[in-house]
């Protein structure tokens, strides 16, 4: 039986947010195809409540917290790849590691050092995966750029250099780079990578409980919505003011945009800015996060889905959700990234200003409900479509002790 070890900057108890998810699945896709499958988190000790007993914490009280001796909000995940380049955290994370792993596989750069590590000290034979979630340094320069209001500009060129570089070097040292779009894949191969697979981000197919289905149907009555599920990453609420215009009056008074997840109190803040606050308050449903069993119940009843994302890399979980839903799509050209190939399908509506989002919410609530079809088409965006690349090019590349060798 093969073995791979899964790192990450974050625990996959009870995941929640993108980066969770797509670890999730590919730990979950390698384990139905008979893999022994161990992973460890790295993670910042006031992001999450929930680990797993032999994650790792990265503690508040570390020195490491801290860039060029300041305080930088959004670049906790670089200062964790300091943490872990500390030859005393090193040796601990190293220390509860098995020596006979087979592949070690690391989803985005920042615990590069600790693969590299491993090769070098333990094992090295081992096959060494880089998983690309995104273009970290040009999200990381959008991210700070668009929060900081230019706090951040004498140092922000040092920050980039050292996320490009950690990148580059995860690239060039991987055995095998896996991306979530083709586009990325150019880049890394610009870069040097040995080898690109691309294993897009997926959706999983669940049914809605009948019992939450009737509770959130009697909630909402006769209400017509339309769907935002989001974490507080801040390519999900940056610019939503200026998405929309300022304004959600294109939603008819008996309709709402409902919205779900930690994005919740981001997306609030947006919405009370300017002249239309109260219109935009009476247009607005905040459901802040959920139990699953209750999203795929307001999932179920949405009348569509809304993408309003300015900016970022990769790929969107999101949009791979609403696209397999075939209810009504209204998104940005950004939110497609990577699902081009879908823009022009039916219910999907692409919009590059305000003005276009405004007719495309009002045109879609006067249409009737869009009913599934359970289209061929859209199969390949379910997670096993998705990791099967990824899973297939490992097992390969690594020889006889390969799944099906």
């Amino acid at each position: 039986m093969p073995s791979i070890l899964i790192l990450t900057t974050y625990p996959l108890v009870n995941p929640r947010h993108g980066g969770q998810i797509r670890a999730k699945n590919i730990r979950d896709q390698f384990q139905a195809a008979g893999w022994r499958v161990l992973n460890v988190a790295v993670f910042e000790e006031d992001s999450y409540r929930e680990a797993a007993p032999w994650d790792v914490v990265f503690p508040t009280t570390s020195p490491h917290r801290k860039f060029r001796g300041k305080n930088v909000m959004f670049i906790g995940d670089l200062q964790t790849s300091k943490f872990v380049g500390d030859k005393a955290n090193q040796a601990l994370i190293l220390s509860r590691l098995p020596t006979d792993i087979d592949v070690v596989h690391v989803e985005q750069p920042w615990l590069w050092p600790v693969a590299l590590a491993y090769r070098q000290r333990i094992n090295s034979k081992v096959l060494l995966s880089y998983g690309s979630q995104n273009i970290e340094y040009e999200l990381k320069r959008g991210i700070v750029d668009s929060l900081s209001g230019g706090g951040y500009q004498d140092i922000l060129e040092d920050i980039i250099s050292e996320i490009m570089s950690l990148e580059k070097g995860a690239t060039c040292d991987a055995d095998v780079v896996i991306c979530v779009s083709s586009s990325d894949g150019v880049i890394h191969r610009e870069w040097g990578a040995r080898q690109v697979v691309i294993a897009p981000n997926g959706v999983e197919c669940r049914q809605a409980d009948k019992e939450r289905l009737e509770y959130w149907r009697y909630k909402f009555g006769a209400v017509k919505f339309l769907i935002y599920v989001a974490s507080a990453h801040p390519p999900n609420f940056t610019r939503f003011h200026e998405i929309v215009g300022g304004s959600l009056a294109c939603f008819p008074p008996d309709a709402k945009l409902v919205v779900v997840g930690s994005v919740s109190e981001h997306i609030y803040r947006e919405c009370v800015k300017g002249a239309f606050s109260s219109v935009n308050m009476s247009r607005l449903e905040l459901l802040f996060e959920l139990p699953n069993i209750d999203l795929d119940a307001i999932k179920a009843l949405a009348h569509g889905y809304l993408l309003p994302i300015p900016f970022g890399g990769g790929t969107n979980l999101k949009t791979a959700e609403a696209l397999i839903s075939e209810k009504f799509v209204v998104g940005t050209r950004a939110a497609f990234r990577g699902f081009e190939q879908y823009m022009n399908g039916p219910g999907v509506h692409v919009f590059e200003s305000p003005d276009e989002m405004h007719k495309l919410v009002r045109h879609v609530f006067a249409q009737e409900p869009r009913k599934a079809k359970h289209s061929d088409f859209l199969k390949p965006l379910t997670w096993r479509s998705c990791i099967q690349p990824m899973l297939l090019a490992i097992s390969d590349k690594l020889g006889p002790v390969g799944v099906g060798k």
